[in-house]
């Protein structure tokens, strides 16, 4: 209590100082000699500077009396009081006023003018409002512009001068301004002196005296010139903005250039630079030092060289040839707040922090610093927070710019070089990457090593034999205990003791997670944040942890349920007496709950369990897969765990990846000591690792597997959204790779037969045989009909159809055959991959011209000009790898679908993205806008019913949000851009009077999530803006729900203006209303109701990735029923994203929302990419389908939006959309024909980039696939309907393991009855399935892991010699089982202290083990009985907080 009114005593003595004496009665003020009061406000950024410019002017001029704020601070600040702050100072100045603090400042400012006000270098809307004597200083926002855009050239004073004569109505503000562009402390006390003058002080300000725009700082020493370094070691630039003179800032230089010095033997030479041309000049002038430039680390946010010259120091950062690593502070965060967040650096920085500067090429952005401790200064007011440095960020930088400059200084062949490709899931059948031949591309790149002076001693003697290798060594079969025991003598392996002497080097709270899961994780978290005195961060971790196991729990059938709960409501118990420090922590007794938690057997509750696990574990030793050839090591990644604990697959939180995938990358770094990593392809899985967002601290999976090791990534330059990602989280410089040649989509067989057939109807048409064109259309519908065309046809003319008012077969000659023509026409003008792409390998001239073909170029010129870049791509590409090698520069490029952007020619570049600050942009806004008009005119919707949107980062990245375009405008709101085309906030728009605006669901991707907060805070902030549309309405129709309005529309402070708009017009509000009033009548507080009738943004939790659809359908033996998956997706899905909330388990409120939907819509950008060619589509639309049908009964109406052509947008029903892309593309000999060429690598595609996709369709969505369709399959890829030899080619060699797999898809299909095939069919695809399996061993894929319910099932399809073989070979892949026993009941479980050597229990810090004591019976069930009624009084509690969790 004490320390309660101790704080408060405290918090209102800072109020009373922060309104000043300003507020003093004016007529008590004027009795007295009024000092000049000067009032500053500025970014946390220079807050240093400002308070020691300050503390200066107080000590010349007593007389004075100075404020200052940073924005944070006004932003904390009351309206009132800040108005009162503005009020009462004689002169105001503002810079760098950017964000957050713009709206509310803006209001302030019209609610009270200010006399004097000089505002620059901030946000133009408050720039425009600077005044001087009560008259604005500007006329308008073009002056405002074109004056900010001014920068001084070398005479600073002649450039001022001629600027005051030719803006004499703007010279106070230039003369303010010139102050703050001179820079520094000085310069900041001549300005404050200054504003003083100008308001009537009898002093004498000096002129601005500009410091140098380009300063260097080497060995405590600053200088004008490039200073002579004193050395012949190599060097680490670093540069820094001008304000790097800060105490702090200063500090942190120091830090870093010691710890380049003293650790890595590395020379430091620091540039402080002003924001523009001075970093060209700092470019310009480190060219004399090219050679020994070890690499350039960029402290400088946005981008070097600011907006006009940027190109030109890029082009320096080419010249110069050296990495450019980007180093992070923290302004704004502690290193608790930091360590303890889930998205590392806040979502509005990002743009600025780290994707700007990836447009420069900068890459590998580590947090070098975080905010120190809070300080006040006395003088002035304003809050200083400065940075301090993050020891193991400056660590892990400063040893990776030297392991960096080591590639650079040793010889080819000393290099040591790891490969990684990706076998995921694991199985023979699953080598390769996305739309990459990867077989062929590690032969390229090998010999391209071997041709540069790599040593790779004798590589095998063909690309073949290359594979033979592969799959004899260098393969993942986590569930064939044969095969590994196979395997084993022939790799590396690990002892248990080489792991375990490793894995006790981690980070604590790696440690405890991996062995105790996300209880493990907690606990650490827990102590951590309360050893940094955050106990409110340690509450939010509770909450947030405790609501996600409930969840948990909620869908769990387990005996062990019941017991689960309790012992949560214990540990609940305990940890939140801890946090509230009303007794001894009680992390003893947490970590035997937790311990009880494991026992219980529920998967989800636990970790992996101790060194080294069982996952890709033989004999007690960790496997390596791989080959060696000299000092390369190729390999592939491992395992991500769920192929072990298929359980895991339920769990709706992020789980760490198993032993041996920290084994093999410790192995990689330590072991085999690679010099650089490269990961081959779309795409890895370390850079989707649980944690933080961007800016990775050192407990953060993805950087502990990073490491310092130099990375180079190769990647499709078509798949830049999740490039970034591993670009960001995987710390690698990419380097991108074409995609196949796309070419138009040829007809085929009875496709170009019906095309025949239309065409001559057509020629005959106007001629008068009509017993010919009667023959013809007779013809056509039988062709129609074979094709099984008619449920297609009628869906695309089902708008038709309904206006009319008749069904399909009462469609007349004409349009049949006109609605026939176009859907043939619309299959055609798609385009398909001919083939698959082979790093570094030049096209043929086909391909080349198949592709120009398909970009369509305007003229002669234009061809050329591509095919030029086309034709250098591939050779660019290797040398960009070779230069990434080298320890050299990639250099940056656009990344995009070259059919749809040209300029991502040529390949070979660091790919980056468009800012996010710019999303939505004006085009894609037009485009959006008339897509979302489109469908509401288009789709039926029913008032009472909500529509659904997925949003994919992907497709982002290529269109510029045309997706969050249209969701903005069934909203009715629209985006407001500002001179420099980034979103500055949204507007109404006006509607017409049959206009409704939506009411829209959002379901997002984790990665959409980290790259595009920003605009899931956008969506949030248009969904209130929308309820606020008729927000008079509701108060006046609903008075009684004006609390529940006030609290739900708070978040949009002074955007909320109110509306009468009909909740007839108005969905969002309509719902609304419905919504709160029945969560007030459940006994929700308005809080709680404003909160949840809110929500409308979902998706996964924090740090988790994925719908977890795909993976389930991938191991189709962890499940039974389609309503399991349905789950799996509402508790992962189920996580609410708005203002204030980040992600908070919202699971009651996600289904509440879904079981309203009857539109969903999905767009679709890429020429490349379809729907059945990737696991994200039926994911995240499959699911979404699957999760609404599971609610209401009934599959929603879902569309998809083809919008690759911005010119030819089609909206198709789903089940359209799938059909036409299956007969377009995978039914099409051409397309497998093409893939053939590429033997594994093509038979990889067909089967695990088909078929196992297609099936994740029939899973989600089985009425849009059914019988037709296998069928098809069958009669193509099996029976070689078309005559290729591909039945015979899918057996050949490791092809073999493809069609096994391919098989076992089919028959599961049947086995789940999803396909109602013939028995006679179902015993050929058994039989041949078998047959394969015998001879080749299982493939390894989920669908035939040896305890698939499906194998004993093939029983009755084969004799009964062929099935003891068969039965042989799964008897032999099957492991034993070894799990501890599960305990379910009280009386099963002691919760005595026991070693943490014994029982592995959470124990952070090391504590004598009490001796166990066997208690007598009679003692021991007292205890019992004691245990069970705290139990119950506990579980009570527990479970009444359940019951009031959201939902």
């Amino acid at each position: 209590m004490r320390t309660l009114v101790t704080t408060c005593f405290l918090w209102c003595c800072a109020m009373l100082c922060s309104t000043s004496l300003w507020a003093v009665p004016q007529s008590a003020a004027s009795a007295m000699s009024k000092p000049t009061q000067l009032l500053f406000l500025v970014s946390q950024r220079n807050a240093e500077t400002v308070a020691e410019a300050a503390r200066r002017v107080a000590q010349l001029h007593p007389d004075i009396r100075i404020q200052a704020r940073t924005d944070t601070q006004l932003l904390e600040l009351p309206s009132d009081q800040r108005r009162a702050l503005l009020a009462g100072a004689d002169y105001v100045a503002g810079a760098g006023l950017f964000g957050a603090v713009v709206n509310e400042l803006a209001n302030d400012l019209r609610q009270q003018p200010i006399a004097n006000l000089l505002l620059f270098n901030s946000d133009h809307r408050l720039v425009l409002q600077s005044k001087v004597a009560g008259n604005a200083v500007f006329p308008d926002k073009n002056t405002v512009e074109s004056l900010s855009a001014q920068r001084p050239d070398g005479d600073f004073d002649g450039w001022l001068t001629a600027l005051l004569a030719q803006y004499p109505g703007q010279a106070p503000w230039l003369r303010a301004r010139s102050y703050w562009q001179a820079g520094g402390a000085e310069n900041s006390i001549r300005l404050l002196t200054w504003m003083a003058q100008q308001s009537g002080a009898r002093i004498q300000a000096q002129p601005a005296r500009p410091q140098p725009r380009l300063r260097w700082w080497y060995q405590q020493q600053y200088s004008a010139r490039l200073p002579k370094l004193q050395s012949r070691r190599p060097v680490v630039v670093i540069l820094d903005h001008a304000g790097g003179e800060r105490p702090s800032d200063s500090n942190l230089l120091s830090r870093m250039c010691a710890q380049a010095a003293t650790a890595h033997d590395l020379e430091c030479l620091v540039g402080l630079a002003t924001w523009g041309d001075a970093s060209v000049q700092a470019l310009e002038s480190l060219q004399s030092l090219a050679p020994r430039i070890a690499s350039v680390v960029m402290l400088q946010d946005f981008v070097m060289g600011g907006g006009e010259g940027r190109e030109q120091a890029t082009e320096l950062l080419i010249r110069l040839n050296v990495p450019v690593l980007k180093a992070i502070k923290l302004r704004d965060r502690t290193l608790a707040q930091w360590q303890l967040s889930a998205d590392g650096i806040a979502v509005d920085k990002v743009y600025y922090q780290v994707s700007m500067p990836e447009m420069q090429g900068a890459s590998q952005p580590l947090v070098v610093a975080a905010a120190g401790a809070v300080q006040q200064d006395a003088v002035s007011g304003i809050r200083i927070q400065p940075i301090e440095a993050v020891a193991d960020g400056v660590a892990t930088l400063m040893a990776r710019v030297q392991r960096w400059q080591r590639l650079q200084r040793l010889a080819n062949g000393d290099k040591r070089v790891a490969i990684v490709y990706y076998n995921h899931p694991p199985g023979r059948h699953n080598i390769g990457a996305d739309n990459l031949d990867v077989p062929a591309t590690l032969w390229q790149i090998l010999n391209e090593l071997k041709n540069n002076g790599y040593n790779v001693e004798q590589l095998p003697g063909s690309q073949d034999a290359l594979l033979d290798a592969m799959q004899a060594r260098g393969v993942n079969l986590p569930n064939d205990v044969a095969a590994l025991t196979q395997m084993s003598p022939l790799i590396t392996r690990l002892s248990p003791q080489q792991y375990q002497s490793y894995f006790a080097t981690l980070p604590t709270v790696i440690q405890q997670e991996m062995v105790h899961g996300p209880f493990g994780l907690l606990h650490e978290q827990l102590q951590w944040a309360l050893n940094a005195g955050q106990p409110k961060l340690a509450q939010a971790k509770l909450d947030h942890t405790m609501e996600e196991m409930l969840h948990l729990l909620e869908g769990v059938d387990h005996k062990g349920r019941e017991r689960a709960l309790d012992l949560l409501g214990q540990l609940q118990t305990c940890y939140e007496q801890s946090i509230a420090a009303t007794s001894t922590p009680c992390w003893e007794q947490a970590g035997k709950i937790i311990t009880a938690l494991r026992k219980t057997g529920i998967e989800g509750l636990g970790g992996w369990g101790q060194p080294p696990g069982k996952v890709m574990v033989h004999g007690g030793e960790i496997l390596i897969p791989g080959l060696q050839f000299g000092n390369v090591f190729i390999s592939p990644q491992p395992p991500r765990g769920w192929e072990i604990n298929e359980e895991l697959l339920h769990a709706n939180l992020a789980f760490p990846p198993p032993h041996q995938y920290l084994a093999y990358y410790h192995y990689l770094r330590d072991v085999f000591k690679a010099d650089v990593i490269v990961h081959v392809g779309r795409h890895s899985t370390y850079e989707f690792l649980p944690r933080r967002s961007v800016g990775l601290a050192g407990d953060d999976y993805s950087r502990l597997i990073a490491a310092d090791v130099p990375g180079v990534y190769p990647y499709i330059v078509d798949g830049v959204g999740e490039g970034i990602q591993a670009k960001r989280r995987g710390l690698a410089v990419m380097v991108d790779h074409l995609t196949p040649p796309l070419q138009s989509t040829p007809l085929y067989d009875e496709l170009l037969q019906l095309r025949q057939l239309i065409e001559s109807f057509e020629s005959h048409h106007d001629s008068n045989n009509k017993a010919l064109t009667s023959k013809l259309v007779q013809q056509i519908r039988e062709k129609v009909d074979a094709l099984e065309l008619k449920e297609e046809l009628a869906e695309a003319m089902s708008a038709e159809l309904s206006v009319m008012g008749i069904g399909f077969d009462e469609v007349d000659d004409d349009m049949l055959v006109h609605e026939v023509g176009h859907y043939l026409t619309d299959l055609q003008e798609r385009f398909m991959p001919l083939g698959l792409h082979v790093f570094g390998r030049d096209w043929k001239a086909p391909a080349v011209d198949m592709m120009l073909d398909s970009m369509a170029p305007e003229d002669h010129r234009q061809r050329q000009s591509w095919q030029t870049l086309l034709q250098q791509s591939p050779g660019s590409e290797m040398q960009a790898l070779l230069n990434g090698l080298a320890g050299r520069f990639v250099s940056p490029g656009k990344g995009n679908d070259p059919i749809r952007s040209p300029e991502s020619l040529p390949t070979g570049r660091n790919f980056f993205a468009l800012d996010n600050s710019l999303i939505p942009s004006p085009v894609a806004w037009e485009l959006g806008q008339a897509m979302a008009q489109d469908a509401r005119a288009n789709n039926a919707q029913n008032p009472d019913k909500r529509e659904a949107q997925v949003l994919w980062a992907s497709d982002v990245v290529r269109d510029e949000g045309v997706m969050i375009a249209f969701a903005l405008d069934m909203l009715g709101l629209e985006p407001v851009w500002n001179s420099r085309g980034l979103v500055k906030g949204l507007k109404h728009q006006t509607l017409d009077k049959e206009r409704v605006r939506r009411d829209m669901v959002f379901t997002t991707s984790g990665l959409f999530r980290d790259l595009y907060g920003q605009q899931m805070v956008m969506l949030d902030r248009a969904v209130l803006l929308a309820l606020d549309a008729s927000a008079d309405r509701i108060v006046e129709e609903h008075p009684a729900l004006a609390q529940t309005l006030q609290h739900a529309l708070q978040p949009l402070g002074k955007l909320q203006q109110g509306g009468r708009e009909s909740l007839r017009q108005n969905q969002v509000a309509a719902h609304w209303v419905q919504d709160s009033r029945a969560l007030l009548a459940q006994g929700r507080t308005p809080e709680q109701a404003a909160l949840l009738s809110t929500l409308r943004v979902f998706g996964d939790a924090p740090g988790s990735y994925g719908a977890g659809v795909n993976r389930l359908v991938e191991r189709s033996g962890a499940w039974q029923q389609r309503e399991e998956l349905a789950d799996v997706y509402l508790r992962r899905l189920g996580h609410g994203f708005n203002q204030q909330h980040f992600g908070m388990a919202a699971q009651g409120a996600f289904r509440h929302v879904l079981a309203d939907v009857e539109n969903t819509y999905l767009g679709r950008s890429s020429n490349l990419y379809g729907l059945i060619d990737n696991n994200d589509a039926f994911d995240y639309l499959g699911g979404l389908s699957l999760a609404v049908e599971s609610l209401t009964g009934t599959a929603p109406h879902n569309f998809v939006i083809n919008h690759a052509d911005p010119e030819r947008v089609v909206t198709q029903p789903l089940g359209l959309a799938l059909r036409q892309e299956l007969r377009g593309r995978f039914l099409n000999p051409q397309w497998l024909s093409g893939l053939m060429e590429h033997g594994y690598a093509g038979a990889r595609t067909m089967g695990s980039e088909f078929l196992e996709y297609l099936w994740g369709w029939q899973v989600t969505n089985p009425s849009l696939v059914g019988d037709w369709a296998w069928q098809e399959v069958k009669e193509v890829y099996m029976d070689d309907r078309y005559g290729l030899g591909l039945d015979a080619f899918l057996e050949q060699g490791h092809n073999a393991h493809v069609k096994s797999n391919m098989l076992a898809i089919m028959l599961v299909a049947v086995h789940k009855k999803f396909w109602n095939a013939d028995s006679e069919t179902v015993r050929q695809l058994a039989q041949n399935f078998a047959q394969l399996v015998v001879a080749n061993g299982l493939p390894g894929s989920g669908h035939t892991v040896p305890d698939h319910p499906m194998l004993p099932w093939l029983e009755g399809f084969l004799d009964p010699a062929q099935w003891q073989q068969l039965k042989a070979v799964i008897d032999a892949a099957r492991a034993e089982g070894d799990s501890e026993p599960e305990i379910h009941r009280a009386t099963e479980i002691q919760l005595s202290t026991a070693t943490a050597q014994n029982n592995a229990e959470v124990a952070p810090q090391k504590t004598a083990s009490d001796n166990a004591i066997q208690p007598s019976d009679k003692v021991q069930l007292a205890y019992l009985v004691l245990g069970l009624l705290m139990v119950l009084v506990l579980a009570g509690g527990f479970r009444r907080a359940w019951q009031a969790r959201p939902y």
